[in-house]
């Protein structure tokens, strides 16, 4: 406030100073002008009176010197300089000069040559070379009796009066000129402290308002125009105010949208650093976001695809879109889209990279392929089979009795087989999708696992294979109990399908912790270590000729952890070949 003040009073102080110089200087000039033609008409006015006492007094020129005593005469009652001047320009007399007979001859001086030249007066102002002073000159003809011009009067007055009467005239306007000053900047300074508090409290809501401080309003102290700047002001604090928060909510509502996308998301600025960067884009590049932003992406991502990616959008300035493949940190499938941003000017430019992990999708396309040719295949061999015995059949075989028996009991067989595949595809097919029903129960174990071995006993002691129970622990579990059977049927028939005759198969029941452990343990052929990952695909055999023999369709360990993972369990699998596999199921207890 108190700088506007001084600005206001400061510019009002040169305004007026400059306007009470012009007034000074104009002023000055114009009461010299009056007073040098005022003293000047005084002085024209006293020659004339000092002339009629030498008019006519002497009878010709060669009496012009006589008049001398008459000069000395009138210098008694005239301060003026009075000098007399023959027509040849010699000083008959001088009033302030005693030596004037030395005196230089007049004849060139202007005013003494109007004189001679016949004008009625002649006037000059200069500095007089025996005085050394400037002098106002006013020169008179001198007449003889006969009206004969014989000589020159001339009075003389020093311009120091002159100047010093216009001295006190400008003292007195600069005196004048400095109280009204004086009177005017205290006046002003209280106007201009009057009018500069509202409007700097004005100042200072705006410059709050531009940092960021909603909340100020204009106390309203103000008049006039300037209240209404003040209330205008307070409704603009106050949209913007409601607009922030507006903005603060849309920025939460991104900012939590954005964090929740299972998508990637990155921002790069024109310096290719990271702005904004979400927990999934962290999960594949394997780095927490703190070491993320504020860094080059370069440092971020190994990936020469998504680099090149980039690197094309900020020199084309055009989206790119391609599927790219990580090998670090690990094996990953994106769908990368590279946005660009248009900034405040061409070379500001920012990019949007969003990173979606198909990973997965790409995972079950191929699976469904397989799939697809998988059963194919499996379908294709019964079919064929069918279709074969069927021909030959109608093209006579069927006369042969022998023949006919034969054939009936394949295609029977092909057909059972061919029901079981059927069957299986569609069990998995409800289990992918959930629409198997599963009533949660008390299941004891112990009856589960008898109920298996007297499902699989025919199938055992045809290859007098053992089978036994050890239950270290009475366990009761939340399941389907006909869920269960199913899961333990499949392990053990496999079991019984890779085990030599005269094997045995154990199956182990105890309590681990809060969880309840069911294994299923064999020594028979085993798996090899690089085959264990693929056991549950669908399809996948580790002996494939001898599982189609043996009346398998391949899909038997993909149903069962299916069947596992919608009971809420889990299982794992170990096995050394030539030694044994060992299956193990995890289901929660049965909570009392």
């Amino acid at each position: 406030m108190k700088k506007m003040q001084t600005q206001v009073l400061a510019i009002f102080m040169v305004l007026f100073i400059i306007f009470g110089s012009c007034v000074v200087f104009f002023s000055t000039q114009l009461m010299q002008n009056y007073v040098n033609e005022n003293q000047q008409e005084d002085l024209l006015e006293q020659s004339k009176l000092v002339l009629s006492n030498f008019d006519g007094l002497a009878k010709d020129k060669a009496a012009f010197s006589d008049l001398k005593e008459e000069a000395i005469k009138v210098k008694e009652y005239t301060n003026q300089r009075i000098t007399l001047i023959d027509l040849n320009g010699t000083v008959i007399y001088d009033s302030k000069i005693d030596n004037y007979v030395s005196l230089e001859n007049h004849s060139n001086r202007k005013e003494i040559q109007a004189i001679i030249k016949g004008e009625s007066q002649g006037t000059d102002s200069r500095t007089s070379e025996s005085t050394k002073k400037r002098l106002y000159y006013v020169a008179q003809p001198v007449l003889s009796q006969s009206g004969q011009l014989i000589g020159v009067l001339r009075l003389a007055k020093p311009s120091e009066e002159v100047n010093q009467l216009n001295g006190q005239i400008m003292q007195s306007i600069v005196m004048f000129i400095f109280l009204a000053l004086l009177l005017t900047a205290g006046i002003t300074f209280l106007i201009a402290k009057y009018i500069a508090k509202p409007i700097e409290e004005v100042m200072n809501v705006a410059k709050k308002l531009s940092d960021n401080h909603y909340e100020v309003r204009f106390s309203g102290n103000g008049y006039g125009e300037i209240n209404k700047l003040g209330q205008t002001i307070n409704e603009l604090a106050e949209s913007l105010d409601d607009q922030m928060q507006e903005i603060d909510q849309n920025k939460e509502r991104i900012n939590e949208l954005i964090n929740h996308l299972v998508i990637g998301v990155m921002q790069l600025d024109e310096h290719r650093n990271i702005q904004i960067v979400n927990p999934a884009m962290c999960q594949i590049f394997d780095m927490d976001s703190n070491k993320l932003i504020g860094k080059s992406y370069a440092e971020a991502t190994k990936s020469y695809g998504l680099s090149y990616l980039i690197e094309k959008a900020y020199r084309k300035k055009e989206i790119q879109n391609k599927e790219i493949y990580f090998y670090f940190p690990s094996e990953r499938i994106v769908d990368a889209n590279v946005v660009p941003i248009a900034g405040k000017t061409k070379e500001d430019m920012n990019l949007i990279v969003l990173l979606y992990d198909i990973t997965e999708i790409r995972r079950l396309e191929k699976v469904r392929t397989d799939f697809v040719t998988n059963a194919s295949h499996e379908l294709r061999t019964p079919i064929t089979a069918l279709k074969g015995f069927s021909e030959t059949l109608l093209d006579g075989a069927m006369e042969d009795k022998v023949i006919l028996k034969q054939f009936l009991e394949i295609m029977l067989e092909e057909s059972t087989r061919l029901n079981l595949l059927v069957n299986d595809i569609l069990e998995l097919s409800k289990l992918e999708q959930r629409q198997v029903p599963i009533s949660f129960e008390e299941v004891v174990v112990k009856e589960a696992v008898l109920s298996t071995f007297k499902l699989m006993n025919q199938k055992a002691e045809q290859k007098k294979i053992t089978m036994n129970l050890f239950e270290e622990d009475s366990v009761k579990i939340e399941g389907d109990k006909n869920r269960l059977k199913q899961i333990l049927a499949n392990l053990v028939d496999n079991a019984v399908i890779y085990t030599k005759p005269g094997g045995t198969i154990d199956v182990t029941v105890k309590k681990n912790k809060n969880k309840a452990m069911i294994t299923i343990s064999d020594n028979g052929m085993g798996i090899p270590e690089d085959e264990i990952n693929r056991i549950f695909e669908r399809f996948y055999r580790v002996d494939k000729g001898r599982s189609r023999n043996s009346g398998g369709t391949g899909l038997g360990l993909s149903i069962v952890k299916y069947l596992v993972e919608n009971s809420n369990g889990k299982i794992t699998v170990e096995s050394k070949v030539g030694l044994g596999t060992t299956f193990a199921l995890i289901f929660p207890l049965r909570h009392l």
